[in-house]
């Protein structure tokens, strides 16, 4: 084809262009738009098939195996905590169970358990709410506070102890401890334990204990009604209920051999309050220990006991004839005897004891403190005690006395002017002097009564009596009775 010009009027619209070539044109420009438009389609269903640059069906499997795997951890980690922090019940009941407080939450393993086992590294405690013996691992960096507050070793805990128990992350014992609502009490003597109804008198306080309860001798079991009150018991319990209770030291016996013949016989241990020997058998704390028998119809035998554990120490008194005898020679009218802590009556003369040695102290108004220490093994001891008077500041005479030309201070006037010296003989003598009632020594003694009239009875060895009334109305007085 040829160009064409078009002209109107004298404008000019551009150049001219033939048909075919706009036409191939047109073509182009569409099949440029028909491709933009399918990359468009295939960028859209890119973008809808991927999720984060990941394939749209990968993602949905990786999301379900994170969610499978928190719901698996979801149920391991309840199952951790049930089984720590539900308690168990192991059948057995018991009157003491409610006696103990609930349990509050906390992050201890046990609140209150007892130690029934210990091995190098670990401890086997029976926890108290639960009734279920658990094993405590423990490590070196295990904390064990004791009773008294203090850090304490592996090696001072013992069967019958009691615990709290603190895990750390690594399921160790982090921190044993005295539980802070639990008692205790140390070493005592005493201890009432009634096996028929369960119960035990510790101080005079009566606590229950049941079919748990824990008592133990040398880290062994043994049955409460073994305890003695002359036993040595450390016991632990909460409010009521006691836990455990252990012996420390068992008791021993004292025997008391050929005693038929002595009328009201008594026994004290370490100079305490008598006791009735009534079946001659008397459990005491194993031990060292002054005996001293006494009697109506015998002098105060005195013997050192060596007790020990669940063993019997014998006291034959059919021998007491044959026994050792401390002897005393007092220069004061009126004095004491005190024998390792034990007072014997004024005035005593003579004592018979056992093999030992003996602390004796002799005390007079007016006079120092005489103080010795005699043996006996195999004689008789004599004891020649003379007393010194108290100078004149410790002693001061009262107004209108004067010294005497020697320089000695005059003996104290008595505050009764109307007493006097009672010396007593007894033929034969060496017998068990009595007045008004009141023992006072063996014959031959001496006393300090009042004016008047005074009974005084004799006994000799063999159980003879001799009785007398005596009236005293002058400062000397001297009575012999024969037998």
């Amino acid at each position: 084809m040829g160009n064409y010009k078009f002209e109107k009027d004298n404008n000019n619209f551009g150049e001219t262009r033939r048909l075919d070539t706009i036409h191939k044109e047109v073509q182009k420009i569409e099949k440029e738009i028909k491709n933009r438009k399918i990359n468009m389609d295939s960028f859209q269903e890119d973008k809808i098939d991927t999720v984060f640059g990941i394939n749209k069906k990968i993602a949905v499997i990786i999301v379900i195996i994170c969610m499978l795997f928190i719901i698996c951890g979801c149920y391991v980690i309840s199952k951790m905590v049930d089984g720590s922090s539900t308690p168990q019940n192991n059948g057995n009941t018991s009157n003491g169970e409610n006696l103990l407080p609930e349990k509050e939450e906390s992050t201890e393993f046990i609140s209150c358990g007892v130690i029934t086992e210990k091995h190098t590294k670990e401890l086997s405690v029976l926890d108290i709410e639960t009734g279920k013996i658990n094993v405590v691992k423990l490590s070196n960096s295990t904390v064990i506070t004791g009773s008294n507050g203090g850090r304490i070793s592996l090696k001072d805990l013992s069967r019958g102890d009691i615990v709290s128990v603190v895990l750390s992350e690594t399921g160790e014992a982090q921190q044993l401890r005295f539980p802070e609502n639990a008692w205790y009490y140390e070493s005592i003597l005493g201890v009432k334990v009634d096996a028929a109804l369960m119960t035990a008198e510790i101080d005079g306080k009566k606590f229950a204990y049941d079919n748990k309860t824990i008592f133990s001798y040398n880290e062994n079991d043994i049955y409460p009604g073994d305890i003695e009150e002359a036993d040595i018991v450390t016991a632990y319990g909460i409010g009521e209920y006691i836990l455990s209770a252990k012996i420390e030291k068992a008791h021993g016996y004292v025997v008391l051999k050929n005693a038929d013949e002595i009328e009201n016989i008594t026994v004290k241990i370490d100079f305490g309050q008598p006791i009735k020997a009534d079946n001659l058998i008397i459990p005491v704390p194993a031990g060292r220990h002054t005996i001293v028998v006494s009697g109506d119809n015998i002098d105060d035998y005195m013997s050192e006991a060596d007790v020990k554990e669940k063993e019997q120490f014998e006291i034959d008194l059919g021998k007491f004839s044959e026994a050792l005898r401390i002897t005393f020679d007092v220069n004061a009218d009126d004095y004491n005897v005190n024998i390792n802590g034990v007072d014997y009556p004024p005035n005593t003369t003579e004592v018979a004891v056992s093999r030992g040695e003996y602390n004796i102290v002799i005390t007079a108004k007016g006079y120092e403190d005489f103080t010795t220490t005699v043996t006996c093994e195999n004689d008789n001891a004599h004891v020649s005690a003379a007393l010194n008077k108290l100078n004149s500041t410790q002693n001061k005479p009262e107004t209108g006395t004067k010294p005497t030309e020697t320089g000695d201070t005059p003996p104290k006037p008595s505050n009764n002017k109307h007493q006097g010296n009672l010396t007593i003989y007894t033929d034969p003598g060496w017998a068990k002097v009595y007045v008004d009632g009141e023992y006072i020594g063996v014959s031959p003694v001496m006393v300090k009564l009042d004016y008047g009239k005074h009974n005084v009875k004799v006994k000799d060895s063999e159980g003879n009596i001799e009785e007398t009334d005596v009236n005293i109305d002058s400062p000397d007085k001297t009575v012999t009775l024969d037998f």
